[in-house]
C-alpha cells in the first residue's frame, strides 16, 4: 500500500491526477423561461404569434393620490397640444416604450410596447413583447388591432423619441401606421412648465414620487438598464430580468394616465386644494397666459395662496401682473407693480419704468434714475449696452428741455 501511495505522490508532483479525466465543472444556472416568470399569453395574427401580457384595472383606480381617469373636462389641455378638439377619452391611447437603445436611430428597436386605454368601464393596459426580431411586424399588428380607433395619443417625451421609432419601425415593416392623424399630447414640455423651477429634474420617476405620490416598488428595473437585459434574455433565453422589465413599463402608461388626469384638472381648475405650491402655481397662471385664459390668469396672480412666495417668484409675480395690466393697456396699474418689483431689485421692471416715463409721462428725469438704477445692477453686456444708449438719449432729451426752458424764460 505504501509502494501506491509512494507512486500516487510521484505522480502528483508531475501534475497528474488520478481518477479524473477533466476538471469538474460547476453546474450551470438554470435557464428561466419568460412563459415561467411573466402570466401573458401569445396573440395571434396574420404575421404570426407575439407574446403579450394584459392588465385590467377599474377605471377610477388611484395611481398615488391620484385617479386614472380624468374627473374633469380636457378641453385645455387639447388647446395646449393644439389639437382642433379634444378626442373622446375612449380614443386616447397612452403610449410608452422600451427600447434595445436609449438614442433613437434606425437600428433602435421597440421590443415591448405598453399601451393603456379607457374600454368600458375600465383602464386596459397591454404590453406587446418581442421574444426575437422575427416577432416585430406581428407586435405592430397586434398593436394595430388593439389601438384601432386612436384619436388622440400621450406620451412623455414621445414627440422627440417613442412616436419616431415606432413610425419608423411600421415603416420598415411596411404595414399602415395607426398614430398618423392622431393628436399628440406629449406631456414632458408642459410638465416642465409647471414643475421645472421647484423639481428642476422632471423625468417621469421623479414627477411619480413628487407630484403624483406614486412609489415603484423593488421590482423596478431601471431604463438605463432595460436595452442591457434585453440583449441578454436574448443571447440566453433567461428571462430572470423580465418580470422587472414589463413591471417598469407597466408603471410608466398608468402614471401617464394619472398625469394626465392631474394637469387636466389643474388648468380647469388652478383653484384646486390639492395644488398647494405657490411657486407651481405661478408657473400656471403663465400657462394660463398662453393659452388667452387671461382673467383666470389675474385670478391665480392674486390668489392668497401666492403669499408664501420665495422673494424671486414674489419678483416674477408682480412682473407677470405687471404684463397683464400692460396688455390691457392699463399702464398706470402697471407701473404700481413695476415699481413694487423694481424696490426688490428686479432689472426688468427698471426698465419698463424707464419706458414707461420717458414715453407716457414724459418724466424724463424718472426715466433716467430707473435707468442707471438698472445699470447698477446689470451684469448682461447686450443689455448694459441698451441701456447705456437709452441714457444718452435721455440726457439729449434732458438738455434739450432745458434749453428750451433757458429760452423761454
Amino acid at each position: 500500500m505504501s509502494d501506491w501511495n509512494d507512486f500516487s505522490e510521484r505522480l502528483k508532483r508531475l501534475g497528474v491526477t488520478l481518477g479524473i479525466s477533466q476538471p469538474i465543472q460547476e453546474k450551470a444556472a438554470k435557464v428561466k423561461p419568460l412563459e415561467e416568470l411573466v402570466p401573458g399569453r401569445n396573440l395571434k395574427t396574420i404575421y404570426g404569434e407575439v407574446f403579450s401580457l394584459n392588465h385590467a384595472y377599474p377605471e377610477h383606480r388611484q395611481h398615488g393620490h391620484l385617479p386614472l381617469k380624468p374627473l374633469t373636462d380636457y378641453h385645455w389641455l387639447a388647446r395646449w397640444a393644439k389639437a382642433p378638439a379634444a378626442p373622446a377619452l375612449q380614443s386616447l391611447v397612452f403610449l410608452d416604450t422600451e427600447t434595445t437603445g436609449l438614442s433613437g436611430g434606425t437600428g433602435t428597436i421597440p421590443f415591448m410596447i405598453g399601451a393603456g386605454r379607457f374600454i368600458q368601464d375600465q383602464f386596459v393596459v397591454e404590453q406587446f413583447f418581442v421574444r426575437n426580431p422575427s416577432e416585430e411586424t406581428a407586435q405592430l399588428a397586434a398593436l394595430s388591432e388593439f389601438v384601432e380607433g386612436v384619436e388622440g395619443i400621450v406620451t412623455y417625451n414621445g414627440k422627440a423619441f417613442d412616436l419616431p421609432i415606432i413610425n419608423t419601425r411600421y415603416i420598415m415593416q411596411r404595414l399602415s401606421n395607426p398614430f398618423t392623424s392622431a393628436t399628440h399630447f406629449d406631456l414632458l414640455p408642459f410638465t416642465r412648465r409647471i414643475w421645472k423651477s421647484r423639481l428642476g429634474q422632471c423625468n417621469l420617476g421623479n414627477i411619480e414620487t413628487k407630484v403624483l405620490g406614486f412609489q415603484r416598488e423593488q421590482a423596478d428595473i431601471p431604463g438605463y438598464l432595460v436595452p442591457d437585459f434585453y440583449r441578454e434574455y436574448l443571447f440566453t433565453g433567461d428571462a430572470t430580468h423580465m418580470p422587472g422589465i414589463f413591471y417598469h413599463n407597466e408603471v410608466d402608461v398608468l402614471s401617464l394616465s394619472a398625469l394626465f388626469s392631474w394637469l387636466a384638472a389643474i388648468l380647469e381648475d388652478p383653484s384646486d386644494d390639492r395644488f398647494t405650491d405657490p411657486g407651481d402655481l405661478l408657473s400656471v397662471g403663465r400657462v394660463l397666459e398662453n393659452l388667452e385664459r387671461v382673467p383666470l390668469a389675474e385670478q391665480v396672480y392674486s390668489s392668497d395662496r401666492l403669499q408664501h412666495l420665495s422673494e424671486a417668484d414674489r419678483q416674477k409675480s408682480l412682473l407677470l401682473r405687471a404684463k397683464l395690466q400692460k396688455r390691457k393697456g392699463n399702464l398706470e396699474a402697471a407701473s404700481v407693480l413695476w415699481q413694487a418689483a423694481a424696490t426688490a431689485g428686479s432689472i426688468e421692471a427698471l426698465v419698463e419704468l424707464a419706458k414707461y416715463f420717458e414715453h407716457q409721462v414724459c418724466d424724463f428725469e424718472a426715466a433716467l434714475r430707473c435707468t442707471e438704477q438698472a445699470l447698477c445692477l446689470c451684469s448682461d453686456p447686450s443689455l448694459a449696452s441698451s441701456l447705456l444708449h437709452r441714457k444718452s438719449r435721455l440726457n439729449a432729451k434732458l438738455l434739450k428741455n432745458n434749453s428750451e426752458k433757458s429760452a423761454n424764460f
